[in-house]
């Protein structure tokens, strides 16, 4: 669970999300509180609607395209020689983080972007720290034919997160966390778009454990989005503080690069309001790892 977000920036969602007649004084009285509640259900009762009717073009969708599911699937492969890989280890071993670009292969990113589902395969967040959609979550042990089942567009994807669980890719991150002397698994995936609007307020990551602090890492794959200016087009950064004064490190690249940091309290993570046109998505698919 996320925490340790800063009162502007809860303020600021909170104006975001409920409008701007939602009342962040400290004190409310009692037609201060009868506005907010009115506004946040509202809130949640419109996005409720958006997500049935996402629910609804899906299944026409997937009806329509039946007998058009994808066949002609790839085999991922990451585009890291073993000095690449090295560098990576290091990094996060010194500094906690690594950041890397042209993580596939030119072939296997094309592939995955261009066959990527549209918004209607993921629903929109009423969680208030978060704006933006989220798709095809899986934990461990779950089924991927469950999550994937009838998704005849998002097939690209199934084949990738089958990439990411996979013995191969078990031993690449195993490689790079190779200095903490213990055996990591990945134990969660989900993937997201966000469009113009969409932000995430600096946080820390709630599954840190202070007495261990390097026993998970997250990994967010870029895979798409505005990069003229990446970082108004959702480069999630990682700050020393929660309301974004003072960047460690954003990512110069939104387009087929891998940020990866260590859940601990060192860092928040975030990325401010996306400025970007209409029609372009910020497209990620987010992993962790942690140890036995």
């Amino acid at each position: 669970m996320a925490q340790s977000f800063s009162k502007n920036q809860l303020n600021y969602a909170q104006k975001k999300f409920y409008g701007n007649s939602y009342v962040v004084k400290k004190d409310l009285n009692f037609i201060d509180k009868v506005i907010n509640k009115t506004l946040i259900y509202f809130f949640l009762f419109r996005f409720s609607l958006v997500n049935l009717k996402r629910s609804v073009f899906k299944k026409m969708y997937n009806f329509i395209n039946l007998k058009n599911d994808q066949k002609n699937l790839i085999n991922f492969s990451i585009n890291l020689n073993q000095n690449s890989i090295d560098k990576i280890s290091n990094d996060l071993n010194q500094q906690n983080f690594s950041f890397i670009e042209n993580f596939l292969p030119e072939e296997s990113y094309k592939y995955l972007n261009n066959t990527w589902s549209n918004i209607n395969y993921f629903k929109h967040s009423k969680k208030i720290i978060k704006k933006y959609n989220i798709g095809f979550s899986y934990t461990e042990g779950t089924s991927l034919n469950e999550i994937f089942n009838k998704s005849y567009n998002s097939q690209a994807i199934k084949q990738f997160y089958k990439f990411l669980l996979s013995n191969d890719f078990s031993k690449f991150y195993n490689q790079l966390l190779n200095f903490e002397k213990k055996n990591y698994k990945l134990w969660a995936i989900n993937s997201s778009m966000a469009a113009n609007g969409s932000y995430l307020i600096p946080h820390i990551d709630g599954i840190a454990n202070k007495n261990d602090m390097n026993n998970a890492f997250n990994f967010i794959y870029f895979i798409d989005g505005y990069d003229e200016n990446h970082i108004l087009g959702g480069a999630t950064g990682i700050y020393k503080d929660n309301d974004f004064n003072h960047p460690i490190f954003i990512p110069t690249t939104i387009k087929n690069s891998l940020l990866i940091y260590n859940q601990s309290d060192s860092f928040y993570h975030g990325f401010k309001t996306i400025e970007c046109p209409n029609n372009i998505y910020r497209k990620t698919i987010n992993f962790q790892v942690k140890s036995n």
